[in-house]
């Protein structure tokens, strides 16, 4: 077969948009089986937002904690997600990548750390050595329909544009983390304050696609994935994803620019980052003292083995960052930054003295007293969008009556609604729903 970017026509059993954690598992899964395998890719190289994170592939250690955790996203996807997680795993360690023993993954999880950024090199040799194509710096202009059923694409890159006819076609783009405009409109009216913490070709494509073609939308569209992160920023890339994330915002306070409480801090440094959103100017200050600094602020990032220490981190790179022996030095050098001193000071201390129990707290109940104080201006960053493309447990594409679009799939953050508001592993539901989508194109283009 002639290279595609050679003629204007091609032929492919199974063609996969977007070459991050969910399109490279589905096409290798889909390579390794016989299928003839093309994978159209908008960055300049593949691995999306995947090999920006950690790697670990990780979800909730029973089910019922996943839906603890999770409430709003869809039963059923989350179901397919838990039950098929040790076969996702057993998948990632068959292409020869390194997966390391299981470990605890926040206080409701459990996982595989594992060699992200080679793993995506297995997956492409796969496809490769089995004759498939993998074209970046190309996108998808619109999907080719016949008979209701999606069979094909038209593909443009430098060369000009190639019909790409393969009779199913996976939606993996990687969501809309990155396109300001779709933020607000779907998220919140102040989500495009908030920084594009992901892959910045992840602009929201695969849902343009899937809607043009006849699927729906899923329910919950405002839930997303992200992190506290310092503010402000003067340099932002893949380095300051994580350099820059505040975690330990689990064990400080949260103070709006009204000095007032506004979440349970104890819930995730995920569920923080959404609840910044709703706040005014979306900028927020975490405090706390030097114990915690000492027993949380450092943090050992993965794939290193040094500690990272995130306050230095901050007042080094142009973090706003108040340091004092007392409370009332902390927060009057936050007045500068728009926040209630007096407001400020009055919620710590009633917060200390056991008084301020609204909002709640379930975990890490203790008072800030351990000199010296701080307080560091926050805001939120995106990861992943959780709204998405309505999908089946079978990451087939739904339109608005609940019937599957014939031919057309979509997985990772293309699909929606598996976590609402929630979050319990990314990396694992692209990977699962890839897989579930390959095994679908092997029944439909089985001899």
């Amino acid at each position: 077969m002639t290279a595609p970017s050679e003629k204007l026509e091609a032929h492919v059993d199974f063609l996969v948009i977007g070459g991050g954690m969910a399109g490279m598992t589905a096409a290798a899964r889909a390579a390794k089986a016989g299928r003839r395998v093309m994978v159209v890719e908008k960055a300049p190289d593949i691995g999306g937002s995947a090999v920006l994170s950690g790697g670990k592939l990780w979800t909730a250690a029973t089910l019922a904690m996943m839906a603890e955790e999770c409430p709003g996203g869809d039963a059923a996807l989350q179901r397919k997600v838990f039950d098929r997680f040790e076969s996702t795993a057993a998948w990632l360690r068959s292409t020869g990548i390194t997966v390391e023993p299981e470990s605890r993954h926040l206080h409701y999880g459990r996982g595989y750390n594992f060699d992200v950024v080679g793993y995506i090199a297995a997956c492409r040799m796969l496809v490769e050595g089995h004759g498939g194509y993998i074209i970046r710096g190309a996108f998808v202009t619109e999907l080719i329909k016949r008979s209701g059923c999606v069979v094909g694409a038209r593909v443009a890159d430098r060369d000009g544009i190639t019909t790409v006819h393969a009779p199913a076609v996976l939606l993996a783009s990687g969501g809309f983390s990155a396109s300001p405009e779709l933020l607000r409109s779907f998220v919140h009216f102040n989500a495009d304050k908030a920084l594009a913490r992901s892959n910045q070709y992840s602009v929201g494509d695969g849902m343009r696609l899937g809607l043009a073609a006849g699927g729906s939308l899923s329910a919950n569209m405002g839930g997303f994935y992200g992190h506290v992160m310092q503010s402000p920023v003067l340099k932002w890339g893949p380095r300051e994803y994580r350099a820059y994330t505040q975690g330990g915002s689990i064990k400080g306070l949260l103070l709006n620019q009204s000095g007032q409480r506004f979440c349970d801090e104890s819930l995730g440094d995920h569920q923080n980052a959404q609840r910044i959103l709703e706040q005014p100017n979306a900028k927020v200050l975490l405090v706390f003292d030097q114990a915690v600094r000492e027993a949380e602020a450092q943090t050992i990032l993965a794939n290193t083995d040094k500690p990272i220490d995130k306050v230095a981190i901050a007042l080094d790179e142009g973090g706003r960052v108040a340091i004092a022996e007392t409370w009332r030095a902390v927060f009057e050098k936050s007045v500068a930054w728009g926040f209630a001193a007096d407001q400020c000071l009055a919620t710590v201390e009633a917060y200390n003295k056991g008084g301020a129990t609204q909002p709640g707290r379930v975990r890490d109940l203790y008072p800030y007293l351990k000199p010296p104080f701080y307080a560091l201006e926050t805001q939120c960053g995106v990861t992943a969008t959780h709204g998405g493309l309505r999908v089946d447990d079978r990451a087939r594409v739904l339109d608005g009556d609940g019937g599957a679009v014939g031919g057309l799939f979509a997985a990772g953050a293309d699909a929606g609604n598996i976590y609402g508001g929630g979050y319990a592993g990314g990396l694992s539901f692209a990977a699962t729903f890839g897989l579930l989508s390959a095994e679908e194109v092997l029944v439909l283009t089985s001899p």
